[in-house]
């Protein structure tokens, strides 16, 4: 399949066109709303395990987002929103200051001319499933944003959905106007690493029998990779991935979930191979399963066992790419401290070589007060000392990783959270000793129908 190549003037044209999910319409007339989050951050020892180097961040983040929504209570609603996020490193004391651009953080229309047809096209967030493969679109900026540029195209019958999608997320955000913009190289934050553009079926049906059942395909495209982090370089690739996810819910509190997806593609010689060099296929595969137990009680203890693999770059078939590509699911789905330890393989928040036993325990002492405890035992599936740099040995133990993470909601205004993470590095890495990552935040809501 050729490469996609959507007309950038068609969708600047788009983003003002109308579109709509299969839902109820919200009450005819205009919506405003506003949303302040407030966090401090905490790390050390997340990239090279040691504590010979200086690698202690502290560091605060002050998001403001501002939006407002219209519907004619039919089958029409244009939204769109501004975000900005401030962040101001204290530790270690840094003049830089990356926190004045103003972006469109969404500017969509959405348009139901039947029940069962919708349209949505423009700047969105879009999730499907848990995230698995679908979920952020502009992994490079952290949690300042995850939108997607694209089309949402739904049908509905009965119980089940098929959505088509087109998506184009570029390197720099040139759809849309940005507001004081940066341009210094040492404050910018690229929305990812490359060019992506992809198209995409999701199907999901629910019903008595399969319980909650997605299947899905994209095929996609990475290509013009930022050459200045040769480290981490990417020849241009295309790719597919079929998968599926299933949930079930059984009686006694029992819930099991599961998702299995494959790749295969190619991906193109480096710049710096000989010429005639044809590339590399690409043969990958990522998964993860889960049982769940609710138990009885004030508390609504519940408790789950679970296994996450993803295939990494096998040593005896060079040839190829065998490592997973995490397509839209760069975020920390599982960790908040792990995605910066992935940086020196592929890049923040890039899931792939790994295999994690996942055990967790929830309760909700009060209505609004809920707990979480977690423990991941990680290795790699495949060896990580032939990447470049310093930081990997032989072994494949990844390490422990043990969370916990209180929620706060004081009101359906305000909300507020605390997690705590601490990594204990296993032979895969050279350095051995212990990480952490602290989170607080707080956030408020507003919103008013004018």
């Amino acid at each position: 399949m050729p490469p996609l190549h959507l007309n950038r003037t068609l969708l600047l044209l788009a983003l003002t066109a109308p579109l709509a999910w299969a839902q109820t319409p919200i009450p005819a007339g205009l919506e405003i709303g506003f949303e302040e989050r407030i966090r401090s951050e905490d790390w050390d020892n997340l990239v090279d395990h040691t504590d010979s180097k200086a690698d202690y961040r502290s560091q605060y983040r002050f998001r403001t987002r501002l939006w407002a929504q219209y519907s004619n209570g039919k089958n029409f609603e244009i939204v769109g929103g501004l975000l900005n996020e401030n962040r101001k490193i204290t530790r270690p004391e840094t003049t830089i200051y990356n926190g004045r651009e103003i972006i469109f953080e969404t500017l969509y229309a959405d348009y139901r001319p039947t029940p069962a047809f919708s349209v949505r096209v423009g700047r969105q967030n879009l999730m499907r499933g848990e995230g698995f493969v679908l979920f952020d679109g502009s992994p490079g900026d952290g949690s300042r944003s995850q939108y997607f540029n694209a089309v949402d195209v739904a049908w509905t019958t009965g119980k089940s959905r098929l959505e088509f999608l087109v998506i184009s997320n570029p390197q720099k955000d040139r759809y849309l106007p940005v507001m004081n913009k940066i341009e210094t190289p040492a404050e910018m934050n690229r929305l990812i690493e490359w060019d992506e553009q992809a198209l995409g079926l999701y199907l999901t049906h629910s019903g008595s029998t399969v319980g909650l059942a997605e299947a899905y395909y994209f095929y996609k495209t990475e290509r013009n990779f930022d050459r200045t982090n040769r480290a981490i370089y990417q020849p241009d690739r295309s790719f597919s991935t079929l998968g599926g996810r299933l949930l079930k819910n059984f009686e006694g509190g029992w819930t099991a979930s599961g998702e299995l997806a494959g790749q295969w593609g190619r991906q193109d010689a480096p710049d710096t191979a000989p010429p005639g060099d044809p590339g590399k296929n690409i043969h990958a595969w990522g998964g993860y399963t889960r049982l769940k137990k609710t138990f009885g009680g004030s508390w609504t203890p519940r408790a789950s066992i679970g296994y996450i693999g993803l295939s990494g770059q096998d040593p005896n078939r060079s040839d190829q790419i065998t490592a997973w590509n995490p397509v839209f699911g760069r975020w920390p789905k599982w960790s908040e401290l792990f995605i910066y330890t992935q940086a020196p393989e592929k890049g923040v928040a890039y899931w792939t070589n790994t295999g994690m036993w996942e055990l967790e325990f929830r309760c909700t002492p009060l209505p609004k007060f809920d707990l979480r405890a977690t423990y991941y035992s990680l290795s790699a599936l495949q060896p990580l000392a032939p990447q470049t740099g310093t930081t990997f040995s032989t072994g494949k133990k990844r390490g422990d990783l043990w969370q916990v993470r209180a929620d706060f909601t004081f009101s359906p205004y305000l909300k507020s959270h605390v997690v705590y993470e601490h990594l204990q590095p296993g032979n895969a890495y050279i350095g051995h000793d212990p990480g952490h990552y602290l989170r607080c935040e707080i956030t408020y809501l507003f919103k008013q129908r004018l």
